[in-house]
């Protein structure tokens, strides 16, 4: 055999071996990628306490009955398995008091209110030992009455009929809260297909327009806006192998979830799955 026959198939032989490898180097920085990934969870929630702030209006039962604390009780448990590092709260870091009411929380100072952010968020940080919550909220008024108003000037039929249809559909859900419990409330609120038609609402409104005006799209805008300042105060505060759960209203979700989707160092966790009673 000659000499350049040996040092062609040397060199072949080199070749396959580096090749092989790179591919277990690869898969190896793939795998410990993967496995250093946090996990996000993606809460979407109603207001326990009734403020009235977001379009569509409730009347919501009291929330600190003893029927309804041992419903929230039971979501918190369901929660807990998921075994959450952080807890992220829909509130305005450096504005709200929502960090100093878990200090008080902690040390038997303050007694948690009706609202959703203390009964889920805080009471599920102390049970999980955490020495804090995080606020990622970012405001941003969001004018829905203009989209209506043009859509009823320019006689947006499609999207008049649309809305109508689920404001009826929402309307409907608010009377059957009254029976159902917290967990069965959430689970509704948090199944993807439900999250998937709100979002589609919100998106048809970008055609809402008044003569040359941009209403829809200009208020849908200034929404997604906020998400995204929303998601990167999220962001910011994610570390390596984290557990996070965001506990925000569940308008919110859709997008949270899709730019949490998106993220190549983040996992997203569905909420559905542990709020389904087995």
């Amino acid at each position: 055999m000659r000499h350049s026959d040996v040092r062609t198939r040397k060199c072949c032989v080199l070749t396959i071996l580096l090749l092989g490898l790179v591919t277990i180097l690869v898969l190896a920085s793939n795998s410990y990628s993967q496995q250093d990934n946090a996990q996000v969870m993606i809460l979407g929630v109603y207001h326990f306490d009734n403020p009235n702030l977001d379009y569509v209006k409730t009347n919501i039962d009291d929330h600190l009955s003893t029927n309804r604390q041992n419903q929230i009780i039971e979501v918190v448990d369901l929660l807990a398995k998921f075994k959450p590092t952080k807890i992220v709260l829909e509130a305005v870091d450096g504005v709200s008091s929502i960090n100093r009411n878990y200090e008080g929380y902690l040390k038997s100072d303050y007694v948690l209110k009706a609202d959703e952010r203390d009964q889920l968020g805080l009471r599920l940080a102390r049970l999980m030992g955490h020495k804090q919550v995080y606020a990622a909220d970012h405001k941003l008024d969001m004018d829905f009455g203009s989209v209506i108003a043009a859509a009823q000037q320019s006689q947006d039929r499609h999207f008049l009929q649309v809305f109508q249809q689920v404001m009826a559909e929402l309307q409907a859900f608010e009377k059957r809260k009254a029976t159902m419990t917290v967990r069965e409330i959430l689970a509704v609120m948090n199944d993807p297909k439900e999250i998937a038609r709100g979002r589609d609402l919100y998106l048809q409104m970008a055609a809402v327009r008044a003569g040359e005006k941009f209403v829809g799209a200009d208020v849908l805008a200034g929404w997604y806006q906020r998400n995204f300042r929303i998601f990167s105060n999220i962001a910011r505060i994610i570390q390596p192998q984290d557990r996070v759960l965001v506990i925000f209203g569940q308008g919110h979700a859709a997008i949270l979830k899709e730019l949490v989707r998106s993220s190549p160092k983040l996992q997203l966790v569905e909420a559905s799955d542990y709020l389904v009673r087995r």
